[in-house]
Formats: structure tokens, sequence, C-alpha cells
């Protein structure tokens, strides 16, 4: 009997629809910030294991971070494929990012990708990855240095915004914190004898707004004043500023930060104030696989008849993935209602049964992709190919 892997891929999605959408509903309603994901972690390892799975916790050092591997029931010599979920929140809004979706979509992709093996004796593994904190710090990133995905032929995962697309490309992001130090003194009795960090602060975020005028178009600069003093009649000997530039090429990066570290510098030479400049995190600019991009955007479109989006903004960390490994970071229209990422809205929408609907059918998708690579080798070579080639030209930029 000749078994479509596509028929595979969805039976084995459509069986745990119901429990994802447990899962998915149980993440967003108990929203939990960056390295706090106790709650979705303990979730999603506990489903795992009582399908079956072994789950590996506690990765690269992070209490949620999490594992979890197959080996193909035909052998471990073929394709090692890794797939990414994501589950913390963002403060305030909560699931204003969907990772609630994100989460069940890499456990939608697992399972099919390990039924296609088994059930095609197809041989290969198959790893889940729990990746906390891509909203602050980039868990992927501290994962990645501790070599964690390093035995993967191909990683993926998969994002709700406005709009689908296998082919965005995002903006690098380096994060910083700035600190300027200075000396109190009572502001009516001896301003004199002061030296204002606050004033530091404000004039290092008003240079700031100015440079704005010569940076490149697709460069962003953004930050806010997290404690500018704490009396208003108290010169303040204290300030901090959270700051993050974005470009769109890893090089480019380079650049704004050196100009934007001498902003700082001359921020404490005008008010006689040392500082001190902690660079958090670099997120790298996503480069999804053309080859695997393609085959994505041509079922999706086959599905809503509309064209890929091809100006999504924003950052991953996953892009620091992507600049080694072959790769998608698949986008797909949350509901089909254009709410920006990062609000209220979005987080409303991203509990919805057609929010939902569409993730499944993403996953659908996004394990199609991966099952082409496994049965079709001639498309696997153009897929190597394609990343070989990239590889060769990112020094253009």
């Amino acid at each position: 009997m000749i078994i479509s892997v596509d028929d595979v891929v969805a039976g084995a999605i459509d069986e745990a629809s119901a429990d994802l959408r447990k899962l998915s509903l149980a993440i967003h309603d108990n929203p939990e910030l960056a390295l706090k994901e106790d709650k979705a972690c303990h979730l999603l390892v506990h489903y795992l294991e009582s399908r079956g799975y072994a789950v590996q916790r506690n990765v690269a050092g992070l209490s949620t971070a999490f594992a979890s591997t197959h080996v193909s029931s035909a052998g471990a010599h073929g394709l090692h494929i890794g797939f990414c979920s994501e589950y913390d929140a963002l403060p305030g809004i909560g699931h204003g990012c969907g990772h609630n979706l994100i989460a069940i979509s890499g456990v939608a992709m697992f399972l099919a990708t390990t039924r296609v093996m088994d059930r095609c004796r197809i041989p290969g593994t198959v790893k889940l990855y729990g990746t906390p904190a891509e909203e602050a710090i980039g868990g992927k990133i501290t994962m990645l240095d501790h070599g964690v995905f390093d035995d993967r032929d191909l990683l993926m995962m998969l994002h709700p915004t406005a709009g689908y697309s296998g082919a965005w490309h995002s903006q690098c992001c380096l994060s910083m914190r700035i600190e300027y130090f200075g000396k109190a003194s009572h502001a009516a009795m001896a301003p004199w004898d002061g030296i204002n960090a606050g004033t530091a602060a404000n004039i290092a975020m008003l240079s700031m707004g100015a440079l704005r005028e010569q940076l490149k178009p697709d460069w962003r600069t953004h930050g806010i004043i997290t404690n500018g003093g704490e009396a208003a009649n108290v010169i303040p000997e204290y300030s901090s500023i959270e700051y993050t530039i974005r470009t769109a090429w890893a090089s480019e990066l380079q650049v704004l930060r050196e100009r934007t570290l001498r902003v700082f510098e001359a921020a404490a030479l005008a008010t006689g104030c040392t500082h001190k400049v902690t660079e958090e995190f670099a997120y790298l600019d996503n480069q999804d696989n053309p080859v695997l991009g393609r085959l994505y955007e041509e079922i999706m479109e086959s599905e809503y008849h509309s064209p890929p989006e091809r100006d999504v903004g924003g950052s991953t960390d996953f892009g620091n993935l992507s600049q080694r490994f072959i790769s998608l970071h698949g986008m797909f229209d949350l509901a089909g209602t254009r709410v920006p990422n990062h609000t209220v809205e979005f987080t409303k929408e991203a509990r919805s049964v057609e929010a939902h609907r569409r993730a499944i059918f993403a996953a659908k998708t996004g394990a199609r992709v991966v099952a082409r690579c496994l049965v079709d080798e001639d498309f696997w070579k153009q897929v190597k190919k394609a990343h070989e080639g990239r590889q060769q030209s990112s020094g253009d930029h």
C-alpha cells in the first residue's frame, strides 16, 4: 500500500488538535515572563511524557528549557530534524506575540514528523526544543552557545503575525543597559555640588533622537529611562537606560553600535558623570532557506489564495540559529484580522478558535515541508545547495 506522507502528517496533527488546544489555552491564560515559564514548561513536558517521549529538562542551564528526542524505528542514520517551541509572555499584555501558538505548533510538527518517520520507515531523529525567554535574553542563543543544536541538519519553527511568509528577513537586534554615576546633592541648597546622572540620561535619549536623522531607513533605535532619580529636590546620583538598536544585517549592527556607544559616552562627558554599558543580548537577522520557504509559501497560498507578506519587521533569537543551520522560521496569519503583534488585541486573538485553526494548518504545512526533505533526495540537495550558496555570499552584507 502506498502511504501519503501528507496524509500521515494531517492525521497525526488532527488527532492531537484537541489536546493542543487545551495546552494553548492553559499557556495563554497563565502568562509567564522570560525564564519564569514554569507552568508552561511543565505542561509541555508532561504532555510529551504522557505520549511516551523522553524529555531532558534544564537544558543549557536554563530551568525552563527542555529537549525531547525521538529516534525513528528505522534507525538513526538519516536526517536530524529539530523544531522549536516558545512560551514566554510579554510584560503587561500577556501573550501579545502568540507564543502559546508557537508552543503548540512546535509540538504538532514534532508529533507529525515522528509519525512520518515511523510509519514510512524513514531513518533519522527528531528533536523538540523548548526555548524560553525569546522576549528577553534569547534562550536559543544560550542553548546555541552550549552546543544544544549542533547535531541537527535542519531547524524549524512557526510564528503568528499579520500575513504569512517563508522568507522573513528579520532585523538584527542589540539590547543594552546604560548606567550613569554622578553625585547627589540638595537641588535647591547646593546644586553646584552635585553631578546630575538624571541629566546624563536625558541628554543621551535626546541625542539618540537627533541621531535618527542620519540613520538608514531600515535601522531602528528605541529605549526608556528606567531610573532617572528618586526625588525632585535631590540631584540624582544614579540613572539607567534600557536601549535597543536594530539593523537589517549583522555587519551593519556593529556600525550602529559604535555610533550609539559614542552618544552614551558623550552624555557622560557633558555632565561629568562616569558611565557603564552592559550589552545584554544580540539577535542576528533571520535568513530562511529559500527552497524550504518557497514550498512553505506555495502550500500556504493554496489555502489562503493571497500572496505572502514581505514587509514584516521585528527580531528573533532564531535568527542566530539561521546564521549557522539550514532553517525556516515560517510566519502564519494569526486570525485574518491583521492586528499587529505586541498589542492587547493580538493577545485576545491569540486564544481564538480561528487562531488555533490557522496554527494547526501552519504546523501541517511546516511538517509537510520537512517530510519532503525526508522522502525527496533531490529536494534535500536543493535545500543544501541554497544554504551553502547563502553562506558563501553572506560577506556581501
